[in-house]
């Protein structure tokens, strides 16, 4: 395997605390190796690209900034776009937060920083090396959308969707649209074009109840009152409000986040719209002190964020799954019970448990609860677990500081974790934790193996601390319960061994709660 490792400087934020160009020397054995000015610069993007075509890269590490500024259709898509036209695989991608994560909290300890910087590049390469392809599924988007919720915004997006010539369902669980009052007059011709258009259809006193499949290919029950409804939906815009009842009750389905008034957030949130999780399913925040006219100019945006995806021929998905080892699988229908998003079921025939990829999420949660080992998960597999976690321990010994693994959970544990570096490069009176706190990014809490926790003792770690998502927030809905449960009977065998169970704790947080 080929792997290249380009490092950012970041404008000089990560620079001026870790030492890039030493680290690239001790990585010179590696395909290609470059230190860029940033990772988001048209510039930075062609000479990238020119060293991966000229040493045919097969692999690649970004050691700069979080994984989450290449997700989404901002930041860096773009580069992870030109590489998979490449044909390189998403699995063979994967990022080391040298920005929130080593240059904000370890400023002026310039040493301790790149030596750390050089750990976590180590556990990305680990990453790229274990991780097997992933498939990828091509789906042709179809030109239709659902539109949940007929206040302002929703009303805006479905016209907006019309405009475009895509064909729009709205529902409604009320009897009638939630037009608010004295905003009637503003939306007047909004929804006369909405109601003269044969391509729009309203449904009232309807729920979603379910959805299955991906960006550009979804399949949705409605329930109404005359009984389901199929429906086969390109994306979805939510637009309700503040109906925090509604949005409880759709947020196992669309995966939402959350606040702690049970309003809508997500890490994507760009002036009142964002986009969870999916790709394919985007929502409008009420206007609040903001007005109706803000909620509307939010509406306008999530339809031009989806439908600058869905207007594409095809769509390209990576198919980040439970993987099942049919001969170790005993077909006992644990995953099954296990499972939230009913992804699982057994294939009587062979006796054995089978994926249904257009509904697994890729939290983990089965792969844990598996009692024989079938389960893995291909973005995160437990090779790669322990082999980060032995990489990780080999810090930590020129201070006198406990040496921490902090697994951070993808949904909010990791979040908070780059909060918290923000906020300490925004006050220049915080201090930052300590080099030897380990950052260890799950996909999901529900995924943290307990041997994951006892090779982190064997190893030397003195702690271990699991951030997690707050109860009811977990965005595979539970998989932070599960987890908290799972630990809470392991305590009794860390104590067997002679291991003090408060060595292991577990931390609640919001993927905004920067003090950490």
């Amino acid at each position: 395997m080929r792997i290249g490792l380009f490092l950012s400087r970041d404008g000089g934020i990560i620079s001026d605390t870790v030492d890039l160009e030493g680290l690239a020397r001790q990585y010179s054995h590696l395909a290609a190796v470059r230190v860029c000015g940033s990772f988001f610069t048209t510039e930075d993007h062609e000479e990238i690209l020119k060293a991966i075509d000229q040493h045919e890269v097969d692999a690649i590490v970004f050691a700069g900034n979080s994984s989450d500024q290449f997700e989404g259709v901002l930041g860096g898509a773009p580069i992870v776009k030109a590489l998979r036209a490449r044909g390189m695989n998403d699995n063979k991608i994967a990022y080391a937060n040298l920005r929130e994560q080593v240059a904000f909290p370890h400023k002026g300890v310039r040493a301790k920083a790149t030596a750390k910087a050089k750990l976590l590049i180590d556990a990305a390469l680990a990453k790229v090396t274990i991780c097997h392809d992933t498939k990828v599924m091509t789906v042709a988007p179809r030109k239709s959308v659902l539109v949940v919720g007929t206040t302002p915004g929703g009303l805006v997006a479905t016209r907006e969707l019309l405009a475009k010539g895509y064909r729009v369902t709205l529902v409604e669980r009320n009897a009638e649209l939630r037009i608010y009052n004295g905003n009637q007059h503003d939306l007047t011709t909004t929804l006369t074009a909405v109601k003269l258009d044969d391509r729009a259809t309203f449904y009232f006193e309807t729920d979603v109840t379910d959805i299955s499949g991906r960006c550009g290919d979804y399949q949705v029950v409605l329930t109404t009152k005359a009984g389901p409804v199929p429906l086969s939906v390109g994306g979805v815009v939510l637009s309700v409000g503040d109906d925090s009842e509604w949005i409880a009750q759709l947020k196992p389905m669309l995966q939402l986040d959350t606040d702690a008034d049970g309003c809508l957030r997500t890490r994507h949130d760009v002036g009142g719209v964002g986009r969870t999780r999916d790709p394919g399913i985007w929502y409008v925040q009420a206007g609040g002190s903001k007005g109706i006219q803000a909620e509307m100019g939010s509406a306008a945006m999530a339809v031009l964020s989806l439908t600058t995806l869905l207007d594409a021929n095809e769509i390209e998905h990576p198919v980040w799954v439970s993987e099942v080892d049919v001969s170790v699988c005993g077909g006992c229908g644990t995953c099954v019970k296990t499972c939230a998003f009913s992804a699982s079921s057994i294939d009587e025939s062979r006796k054995v448990s089978v994926i249904d990829a257009n509904r697994c999420k890729g939290c983990g949660n089965c792969v844990v609860a598996c009692p024989t080992g079938a389960r893995d998960i291909m973005n995160y597999p437990g090779k790669y677990f322990v082999e980060a976690i032995d990489i990780l321990s080999r810090g930590g010994g020129e201070s006198a500081d406990p040496k921490v693994l902090a697994i951070l959970c993808g949904g909010s544990g990791y979040r908070a974790a780059n909060a918290a570096g923000e906020m300490i490069a925004g006050n220049s009176s915080l201090a930052g934790w300590s080099p030897n706190v380990m950052p260890l990014r799950v996909e999901c809490a529900g995924n943290v193996d307990t041997q994951y926790i006892l090779r982190a003792f064997s190893q030397g770690f003195d702690g271990v601390v699991v951030f997690a998502c707050r109860d009811e927030h977990c965005h595979f809905c539970v998989g932070n319960t599960d987890m908290q449960r799972r630990l809470g009977l392991f305590r009794e065998v860390l104590r067997s061994r002679r291991i003090d169970d408060a060595r292991l704790r577990v931390t609640d947080v919001w993927p905004d709660d920067g003090a950490l």
